[in-house]
């Protein structure tokens, strides 16, 4: 009985492993998330040297968490509406510039990090970002926040360490948030 036990389990996972993958969500690697898009929810490629947003991700439609952090990419799709089931969506370390329009299509994102960028300009449509809890743009080039992102009503977090800002410039953006939302700052810097 025990041994017939064993034997099926082996065979019930070599059958999972060969033609399953109908219980995995989780991917890193895009050729094999490619196999079954809609099984995708969770997708990492950090550090894959990825240079721009690579255009089959459109195919997941169930995606809710992707990670390109750690890459080189320089600009975000002028369209991500195909991402608006994206819950997370991490950035980090990357060449980026700018938050674009396109950003507001993400609807239901939670959590954005974005820290480690070249970012100095965020758009308005940050603030259509209703569902953001957290916000990472720590050690960017920002010096200002658009007034639109005052409209996020859940956020809780946002990280602006290692931003070279002087006392003025803090005490604008704190004064765009409530006093609920825990504000991130590195010491003023005696710069303009």
């Amino acid at each position: 009985m025990l041994k017939n036990t064993i034997i099926y389990g082996i065979l019930l996972f070599c059958c999972v492993e060969l033609f399953g993958q109908d219980t995995q969500s989780r991917f890193t690697d895009l050729e094999k998330a490619l196999l079954y898009p809609e099984q995708v929810v969770e997708l990492s490629l950090k550090r894959e040297k990825l240079k721009e947003w690579p255009s089959e991700l459109r195919q997941f439609p169930n995606l809710k968490v992707l990670d390109l952090s750690n890459n080189k990419i320089e600009s975000l799709p002028q369209d991500l509406s195909a991402f608006k089931n994206l819950e997370v969506l991490d950035l980090t370390g990357n060449k980026l510039d700018s938050l674009h329009n396109s950003i507001g299509a993400l609807c239901n994102l939670t959590r954005l990090l974005i820290g480690n960028n070249e970012i100095y300009h965020v758009t308005e449509r940050i603030g259509d970002l209703k569902m953001l809890s957290y916000l990472e743009l720590w050690s960017n080039n920002i010096y200002y926040l658009p007034v639109g992102i005052s409209e996020l009503e859940l956020l809780e977090e946002i990280d602006l360490r290692g931003i070279q800002m002087n006392e003025e410039h803090q005490d604008a953006i704190k004064a765009l948030f409530g006093p609920s939302v825990n504000v991130k700052m590195s010491i003023s810097c005696n710069c303009d």
